[in-house]
């Protein structure tokens, strides 16, 4: 058995939808991932709204699918070797509208770090993402797929610039993860010098560099009322930006959030990415070079992902039965003699078993059904306890 065959991924993108049809299935998709209790990672952006199991039974995968409605015939599914090029490409920014694009990566290790800590990446799922982000960098680092715009920041910074002069616009950048800091940054290297950010927590982006305003509806009705451009890119599925004051300054919003940030028919000029796709297309035309290499490294990585994964389910399916015997070394420890007997038992059971661990990593790597074999007859030690 190939434990790549475990992933399955489910995926609308901008190639199947536009950024106002994917808003509407990020909430649905959520909201039925989270209620499951299947390793799961959700993977949603301006570009795309992805969900990617591991092992799930048929009937998860079609309530998971269910979450796209009403683009449910639209869904992209993608299973073992395919899933796991899929999400690898993601990261490297070569599925997103602009090729090599640095956001993705951003929020993909923003979007793992939360689901971790939640519990919901687990096991060999976690491994995969884990890898994924490997190859986001590596893509970065080893080939100039990024050199230039770099993102939908810089995409929907240039639009801005072609109608107004950034140096005397009053400017604010609501939301301050990884794409608002991102905006930021490429603003002030743009020239803009009159910059506020409203974030939820003023402490985590208190290190930009400007002003820094709490997020309230007071607050982003101020923006709009003083503002000539007001960049949104906050993670909430209910529209920040619902409606424009009366004679309020600003001239153009950019919505870079997904699900969309602004509430449909604003008085004002929505940028949203359908805005960028032109500029994104002749940054791409520039990039054919760098794209074959950073396929080779996704495929390189591709190729290495098998023996990563059976390393680390030798790994997974081991522990269990190592802290079975740990704990007996600890028992026996005890009853002869206290703290150095259990700390003298433990040692010596990990000096007798992380070898053998070692050796079923080895014989994983060449015949993983081998190396399950093996595994079951070390389960009996604690199965069988009770017989």
């Amino acid at each position: 058995m190939d434990l790549v065959n475990g992933l399955v991924a489910l995926s609308l993108t901008h190639k199947e939808l536009g950024v106002d049809e994917l808003s509407k299935v990020a909430n649905g998709v959520h909201r039925v991932c989270m209620s499951l209790r299947q390793p799961l990672f959700v993977l949603h952006t301006c570009n795309r709204v992805e969900a990617y199991l591991y092992n799930p039974p048929d009937e998860v995968v079609e309530i998971v699918k269910s979450g796209y409605a009403p683009y449910v015939e639209k869904v992209v599914e993608r299973r073992g070797v395919d899933a796991a090029r899929h999400l690898f490409r993601v990261a490297a920014g070569l599925e997103s509208m602009l090729i090599g694009e640095t956001d993705v990566l951003g929020q993909l290790e923003e979007a793992f770090d939360r689901q971790v800590r939640a519990g919901y990446t687990r096991g060999l799922l976690k491994t995969v993402v884990e890898r994924a982000i490997r190859v986001g960098k590596r893509v970065r680092t080893e080939t100039g797929i990024s050199r230039g715009s770099r993102g939908l920041c810089s995409l929907s910074i240039l639009y801005v610039k072609e109608k107004i002069d950034l140096t005397n616009a009053r400017i604010c950048v609501i939301g301050a993860g990884s794409v608002g800091r991102g905006l930021v940054k490429e603003l002030i290297d743009a020239g803009a010098r009159r910059l506020v950010v409203v974030n939820r927590s003023v402490e985590k982006a208190a290190d930009l560099g400007v002003e820094v305003w709490p997020l309230s509806e007071q607050s982003v009705e101020r923006c709009l009322e003083d503002f000539d451009v007001v960049f949104t890119a906050v993670a909430t599925f209910e529209p920040i930006i619902k409606s424009v004051p009366k004679d309020a300054r600003v001239r153009i919003i950019v919505d870079l959030g997904m699900p969309r940030n602004t509430a449909a028919g604003l008085p004002a000029e929505v940028v949203t990415i359908d805005s960028l796709r032109d500029l994104a297309n002749r940054f791409n035309a520039m990039r054919d070079a760098e794209v074959k290499k950073a396929e080779e490294i996704v495929e390189k990585e591709l190729a290495a992902l098998e023996r990563l994964l059976r390393i680390r389910w030798v790994e997974e399916v081991s522990a269990k039965v190592l802290e079975y015997w740990f704990k007996i070394a600890e028992e026996e420890g005890e009853r002869a003699g206290g703290l150095e007997a259990k700390i003298a038992a433990r040692t010596t059971v990990k000096r007798t078993l992380l070898p053998v661990v070692n050796y079923l990593k080895k014989v994983a790597v060449s015949d993983i059904d081998e190396a399950y074999r093996i595994i079951s007859v070390l389960r009996l030690s604690y199965e069988l306890k009770d017989l």
